[in-house]
């Protein structure tokens, strides 16, 4: 036999029966338990009339809604310039685009001039590799140097002091005074201005 449901399942089943989607059988016993139970009426009631509320106060939109909203939308810079606008920069591009492909189809030995700028590309290369190959090394070694200090409690509280240090002499420069001569002067010339006043 089964067990009538609780108040709480009847609430759920108000919300679904207001929605439409509460099944038929479960329909009829929440009819028969409205007909008992004055609260659940009440709230079927405020549920109703908030779905009408609801209903009534949703906004219809236009077919050509989108056109308009992209339409009142201000043009950004490069969507306002004239095509002609466009010519220097495609011309550039174009320029360039060629220098680099002379530059990479024909090799360094049917121009000294192309060689140079080839020899020139390759120690920028060079370089660029050996500083990132220092870099990394850089850090593995700063790596290293933080493990050896983080793995005991003695060098862990010998690098806190040497921080906090480093921080107390920090704010003692920050806050260093003026030394006396600059206060007598700054004084005198003050006590001076009084004087012809």
């Amino acid at each position: 036999m089964n067990r009538p449901p609780d108040h709480t399942t009847y609430r759920e089943w108000l919300n679904l029966d207001v929605d439409g989607m509460l099944p038929d059988e479960d329909r009829v016993r929440l009819e028969e338990h409205l007909a008992s139970c004055s609260e659940c009426r009440h709230e079927k009631d405020e549920l109703v009339a908030l779905d009408g509320l609801l209903r009534s106060s949703t906004l219809a939109v236009r077919p050509d809604f989108r056109e308009s909203v992209m339409a009142s939308l201000p043009a950004v810079g490069w969507e306002g310039r004239a095509p002609r606008s466009w010519g220097f920069p495609a011309a550039m591009f174009i320029l360039l685009g060629g220098i680099a492909a002379a530059f990479f189809t024909t090799g360094p030995a049917t121009s000294p001039g192309l060689g140079a700028l080839s020899a020139v590309f390759g120690m920028f290369e060079a370089a660029l590799l050996a500083g990132a190959g220092l870099l990394t090394a850089t850090w593995k070694g700063w790596g290293m140097i933080f493990d050896e200090l983080l793995s005991s409690p003695v060098s862990l509280g010998v690098f806190g002091l040497f921080v906090l240090c480093l921080n107390l002499l920090l704010i003692s420069l920050i806050r260093r005074k003026r030394p006396a001569a600059a206060v007598i002067m700054a004084g005198g010339s003050r006590s001076g201005e009084g004087d012809r006043r």
